[in-house]
């Protein structure tokens, strides 16, 4: 009897492998024939595989999806127009974005090319060099942004595709690729059953949820379709929408890598590991990878300031060098969507957010813990214990922000503050943009004595004189401008 049961166990396993087979052969023979009707599409193998460099002119009315002043829509806009070109011969990609509206002045580009890959503000007529440049990275965003140049990625990397099934898209059926890139999250890609054109793809993407991007207005260039229209969603919120106004195909890139002459070189873009600074007596700066909190010592709690991405990791640190005393606040800063990240992190502490009053449904939306516990603050909250003050102040608006609070030790002279004033290195001051000005003009008006600035997305720690000499930048530019006009 236990003999005929192990044969019936080993048949049915038998079957049910057999059948994983079949419905993983089918996936991939599918795949293989949406690729090659696909490829055909776009010009055939000989056609894309020659398709080295692309040069793309584009003009975008981007739409701050939860980044806007107020939290909900309608939501800000900006105009930007900009440049991105590509060589994967040479492993060389350029960057040129400028915008000019009330909330944000800029001029900045990317220039990756070996060991002479930069950050370049135009504005400030400055290059920092990037450490550890990464091809595949860099280009990443902009690969996924063309089809032509994700079909390039179908032909260089169909063992990673599987066909996922159809779905409509307009009305009309599409077949539906998965393709897992170098790096980041698969992305989902939706060709037209009848011309095989990419229409619209999609992927998830950590905390900000489902990214969709969608294409129009093709035409060819050198035998090859090119969208002239670009759409991309938040979680079906529309964010940009891009107009390509000039194509360029296997066009040398090599001259736009080179830095002008008036660009001068200041410190290098290091890398930016998770670590732990010391920035005043029971005052550290904790973070890496672009986002930071600050954490500040009372008598028998803690405060924490900034409520950006990896908050747990900056919490373990932090109890390395304080272990005996509870997070008993977590200040966020304002809404923006990667400023409330930290709230669950808090929440699971059992910390007392603090926060605008504006921005508490926004708070409590970021956050799957119910008994999040948050005080609203009107204009100011001064914490007092022992021989420590924390002021935690609103002091919006801003052009950034309706409401933004920022945490100030008056005795220290340090404030914690977002998205208004950061060094990208040492020594490297850009002008004052709108909300760099605004900010400053905000402390004046909070009568806040600034010494040090702590910021939510830089390691450095910058001064009252690094804040004037932006401003001062900005006015010289201003004067220039004048004069030019």
């Amino acid at each position: 009897m236990r003999k005929q049961i192990f044969i019936l166990l080993g048949s049915l396993l038998l079957s049910a492998t057999a059948s994983t087979k079949n419905l993983t052969q089918q996936s991939v023979d599918k795949a293989r024939e949406v690729i090659d009707n696909v490829i055909e599409a776009y010009g055939g193998n000989e056609k894309l595989t020659k398709l080295n460099s692309v040069i793309i002119k584009f003009n975008s009315r981007n739409l701050a999806v939860n980044q806007s002043r107020k939290p909900g829509p309608p939501w800000d806009e900006n105009q930007l127009d900009g440049t991105s070109m590509i060589d994967f011969k040479n492993q060389q990609f350029v960057t040129n974005i400028k915008s000019k509206t009330s909330s944000q002045e800029f001029h900045n580009g990317t220039i990756i090319n070996a060991d002479k890959s930069y950050q370049v503000d135009y504005r400030a007529s400055t290059a920092s060099q990037i450490a550890e440049p990464n091809f595949i990275n860099s280009t990443g965003p902009f690969i996924r942004v063309t089809p032509a140049l994700l079909v390039k990625q179908l032909m260089q990397r169909r063992h990673t595709v599987h066909y996922l099934g159809q779905d409509d898209v307009d009305g009309k059926p599409h077949d539906v690729l998965s393709l897992v890139m170098e790096v980041g999250p698969a992305i989902s890609l939706y060709f037209d059953q009848e011309n095989h054109i990419l229409n619209k793809s999609e992927r998830v993407v950590g905390t900000f949820g489902m990214i969709g991007y969608r294409f129009g207005d093709y035409k060819n260039i050198e035998g090859i379709p090119f969208n002239h229209s670009f759409k991309l969603y938040i979680n079906d919120q529309n964010n940009i929408n891009r107009k390509i106004t000039g194509i360029k195909l296997n066009n040398s890139v090599t001259e736009f890598t080179k830095l002008k002459s008036n660009i001068a070189k200041v410190s290098p873009i290091q890398p930016d590991p998770l670590s732990r600074q010391k920035v005043s007596d029971g005052v550290y700066l904790i973070g890496g990878n672009g986002t930071y909190a600050m954490f500040v010592e009372m008598e028998d709690y803690v405060v924490a300031v900034g409520g950006t991405a990896g908050i747990p990791e900056r919490i373990t640190l932090l109890k390395e060098v304080v272990s005996n005393k509870p997070i008993k606040y977590g200040v966020m800063t304002h809404h923006h969507n990667d400023h409330v990240l930290g709230g669950q992190a808090y929440a699971d502490e059992g910390s007392i957010v603090i926060a605008s009053r504006a921005h508490e449904k926004v708070i409590r939306d970021s956050t799957e813990n119910k008994k999040l516990k948050i005080e609203t603050v009107n204009t100011k909250r001064i914490f007092k214990s022992g021989d420590r003050e924390l002021h935690v102040i609103d002091i919006g608006p801003t052009e950034h922000a309706e409401h933004l609070l920022i945490a100030y030790l008056p005795k220290e002279g340090i404030i914690f503050e977002a998205d208004h004033f950061g060094l990208r290195s040492a020594g490297n001051i850009p002008p004052a943009g709108p909300s760099t000005r605004s900010f400053a003009k905000s402390l004046q008006r909070n009568n806040v004595k600034v010494k040090s600035i702590v910021s939510a997305h830089s390691p450095i720690v910058a001064s009252n004189t690094d804040l004037q000499s932006a401003l001062d930048k900005a006015k010289k530019l201003s004067v220039a401008s004048d004069v030019t006009h």
